[in-house]
C-alpha cells in the first residue's frame, strides 16, 4: 500500500496551563491526500482523576464531545496547511492540541490506533460495567421501592408481531413498564439502542391508547455516564416524541417520588 504524507497531534487535558501540566488524552491524525481526519480520545477519565484530582464526569465528557465537534467543523472540506496549523493553536476550555507533527501513513485507522497506544497508552476501560438491569435493581433496592414494583408479564402486540418485556412495572393512572438502557460509548451503537426503545415504546402506547386506566407506557432509565449532557437531552426529546418517559440512572429522584406516591395511592 502506498504511504501518504500525514500530520498528527496530541489532544491534551490542561486545566492549569500556566503550570505546564499536560496529560495526553487523545490523538488527531490528518491525511490531506485522503481527505481523512481521525480522532481517538481516551474513554476512561481515570488518568485525569489521578493526576488532577477528581473531575466532574459530565463536564469532562462534554469537553471531549465539544472538541470532536469543533474539530470536524473546522477541518471539514479544507486541509490546507495554514488551516491545520491554525487549528493546532486553538484551545477549548481545558483541552488543547499539541504542535502538529509530520508522519507517513499506510493505513489510517491502524496508524491512528498505533499512535494512540504509543503516545496516550492503553485505555483504562477493560473493567466491564455491570449490566444496566442489575444497576437498576440495585438502585431500587437501595432506595427502598423495589417491593412497590410488579414483575410484569410479557406484552404481545400482535398487529406488529412484537412482544415487549420489562423487569418492573407500576400503576400511576397508566401502567408503566420500567426498563433500563445503557447507552454505548459508540454513538452509532447508542443511537440504534435508543431508536429501538423509542419505536417499541411508541407502538406500545399506540396499541393501548384510549384504553383509560388500562393504557400502557414505557419508562426507560438510561445510563448516560459515557455520554454528554447534550446527547442526553437529544435522546430525551426523541423519547418524548415517542411517548416514552426517560430518566437518568444518576438522577432517579423524580421516578422514585412517582413510585412512592402511587404505591400509596393505588394500594388496595
Amino acid at each position: 500500500m502506498e504511504r501518504k504524507s500525514g500530520r498528527y497531534a496530541l489532544v491534551q487535558f490542561c486545566p492549569v496551563p500556566e503550570r505546564m501540566e499536560f496529560l495526553n488524552i487523545g490523538v488527531v491524525l490528518i491525511v490531506p491526500q485522503l481527505n481523512y481526519v481521525g480522532i481517538k480520545i481516551a474513554q476512561s477519565n481515570a488518568r485525569i482523576d489521578r493526576i488532577f484530582g477528581h473531575q466532574p464526569r459530565p463536564y469532562i465528557e462534554s469537553l471531549k464531545s465539544s472538541f470532536v465537534s469543533r474539530l470536524e467543523s473546522e477541518l471539514s472540506g479544507s486541509f490546507d496547511e495554514e488551516r491545520i496549523d491554525a487549528f493546532s493553536r486553538k484551545r477549548a476550555n481545558d483541552i488543547r492540541v499539541s504542535p502538529i507533527m509530520p508522519i507517513m501513513v499506510e493505513d489510517c485507522e491502524a496508524d491512528l490506533k498505533k499512535l494512540f497506544a504509543e503516545l496516550v497508552g492503553k485505555d483504562e476501560t477493560s473493567r466491564r460495567e455491570p449490566r444496566i438491569r442489575r444497576k437498576l435493581k440495585e438502585a431500587f433496592a437501595l432506595y427502598g421501592v423495589e417491593h412497590y414494583l410488579d414483575k410484569p408479564d410479557e406484552i404481545a402486540l400482535p398487529e406488529y408481531g412484537l412482544k415487549i418485556s420489562a423487569p418492573y412495572g407500576y400503576q400511576n393512572g397508566c401502567y408503566n413498564l420500567v426498563d433500563g438502557l445503557r447507552i454505548s460509548e459508540n454513538i452509532s451503537d447508542g443511537l440504534r439502542e435508543v431508536g429501538k426503545k423509542a419505536i417499541e415504546g411508541n407502538l406500545l402506547w399506540k396499541h393501548f391508547e384510549g384504553a383509560g386506566a388500562n393504557c400502557k407506557r414505557l419508562i426507560i432509565v438510561g445510563d448516560f455516564s459515557q455520554q454528554s449532557n447534550e446527547f442526553y437531552h437529544a435522546v430525551q426529546d426523541q423519547m418524548h416524541d415517542a411517548n416514552v418517559k426517560l430518566h437518568r440512572l444518576d438522577d432517579l429522584q423524580p421516578l422514585l417520588k412517582d413510585i412512592n406516591y402511587n404505591a400509596s395511592l393505588h394500594s388496595n
